[in-house]
């Protein structure tokens, strides 16, 4: 998909205002202890807030593994958002995958409450580097 600057710009800000709604939401279903579906929203929070440094910068992917290896390859590798966020994204998206699918397994609040701020942290970050 090909954008102008405006779209582009256009796209990048819904996709921020999309990550803070789903910052918004997981604190919602936070408070009522719904553990994983508040992951769930913290996982896409850092999902869109990454789409929108992706389009930012003319890149896509079509995975979620694809997302990770090309934040990894672009934004970590160089330097560019510390390695620590990184990793934690990729955590994240492991801890959405089982808070989804596996049904043997449930997140808890403890679990929950080691991601709240490293996940609100990288959507500061990343809508920092897509606004300046």
């Amino acid at each position: 998909m090909s954008l102008n600057d405006e779209e582009r710009r256009t796209m990048v800000a819904l996709e921020i205002e999309k990550a803070h709604r789903f910052l918004n939401q997981a604190q919602m279903v936070q408070d009522m202890q719904q553990w994983d579906l508040a992951a769930n929203r913290y996982y896409y929070a850092c999902f869109h807030a990454v789409q929108a440094l992706f389009i930012h910068n003319g890149l896509a992917s079509k995975t979620h593994s694809g997302m990770l290896s090309q934040f990894g390859l672009h934004f970590i590798k160089p330097g560019i958002i510390e390695d620590r966020l990184g990793g934690f994204l990729t955590r994240m998206e492991q801890m959405r995958e089982k808070g989804d699918y596996n049904c043997l397994i449930s997140i808890n609040e403890e679990e929950l409450n080691t991601i709240i701020e490293p996940a609100r942290e990288l959507v500061k970050v990343i809508e920092d580097l897509v606004t300046k």
